[in-house]
């Protein structure tokens, strides 16, 4: 079946989920030139309705169908010749008593014609609207990463692809340094792994690589209910150095970046880099809670960023880029 909704509507719409998720980049998106802005609200709320299916609370097969519903009414949609805001609705599989059976067709008619709209203004190839479901995906599946090429390819799927389709709607100049502009993701997301020890824990979940975690004499218990003792520290002091020339790589795409994109990358960069500094503080902290950024930290990187004369003043390449 077809659905129609204006496009115009779709990026209201758009825009007041990506404001009602309380995310801590929202007011970056301010940053923006207000076509750019419009784009990156798109993008967050397709990625916010696929991380949702991924996260609700219906079981792991059910999860993985609707997913694969959302990949290909997305694929067909973004291949699609058709106007905007026409988005083509295949049937989605039934689960009685789900609201998700009404919801997720309702989210796509929503979303979709925004998204369609921004990928085609801003080039944004469809392979990466793709690999962040295929992210969420994998989420259903794996919970455990024997290498650290394991997660590296799950980091890939779920921050550097999410990170490229934000690079073609900032714009650069080609070529674009891919291996900086992947490397800048993974970075991401290892300080994400790193922030969340204790929480993955409670859900079950371990990110850090069973080859990284073993050589340093702690087990998979060790991990589920982590404490901070020697060997987890040591463990965690190695990520972060693996973290730190990845963030040192990432940088590497600020040369490309066109101007008015340069803002908004420069504070999530410095944002994820504070935080992986205040990680470095106390390595066996992460054994016992979420480590965050304090509001001084926050306002800070805020106040360096949206007063331009602030911004002009910033280090390039910050100074904890290794030679910076």
């Amino acid at each position: 079946m077809k659905s129609e909704i204006s496009l115009a509507a779709s990026y209201r719409y758009s825009r007041r989920m990506t404001r009602r998720s309380g995310s801590n980049f929202y007011r970056s998106f301010w940053l923006l030139p207000r076509s750019k802005r419009d784009a990156m609200y798109a993008l967050y709320a397709f990625a916010r309705v696929t991380d949702d299916v991924g996260d609700c609370g219906e079981p792991a097969a059910l999860r993985t169908r609707w997913l694969a519903w959302w990949r290909h009414t997305t694929a067909l949609n973004l291949i699609s010749d058709s106007p905007h805001h026409q988005i083509a609705l295949p049937d989605l599989p039934e689960a009685k008593g789900s609201q998700w059976t009404k919801v997720l067709p309702q989210k796509a008619n929503e979303i979709l014609p925004a998204l369609r709209d921004a990928s085609d203004r801003y080039g944004i190839p469809t392979r990466y609207l793709l690999e962040i479901i295929d992210g969420v995906l994998a989420d259903q599946q794996k919970t455990r990463f024997d290498t650290y090429e394991q997660l590296e390819h799950y980091c890939y799927l779920v921050a550097s692809a999410v990170g490229l389709a934000c690079l073609h709607i900032w714009e650069f100049d080609s070529p674009l340094p891919l291996e900086s502009a992947v490397d800048c993701g993974l970075a991401f997301q290892m300080t994400n792994v790193l922030r969340d020890v204790a929480e993955d824990a409670k859900r079950g979940r371990i990110y850090l690589p069973r080859q990284h975690y073993e050589q340093h004499g702690l087990c998979e218990d060790d991990l589920l209910h982590p404490r901070g003792d020697d060997r987890l520290r040591c463990l965690i002091q190695d990520e972060i150095a693996r973290s730190k020339r990845l963030f040192d790589s990432g940088w590497n795409v600020w040369d490309s970046l066109h101007e008015d994109g340069r803002p908004m990358f420069s504070m999530m960069w410095r944002t994820y880099r504070r935080l992986l500094s205040r990680i470095e503080q106390d390595p066996g902290a992460v054994a016992l809670r979420r480590i965050k950024l304090s509001a001084g930290d926050r306002l800070g990187l805020v106040s360096q960023h949206f007063f331009v004369s602030r911004f002009r003043r910033l280090a390039v390449p910050p100074t904890e880029v290794s030679g910076g």
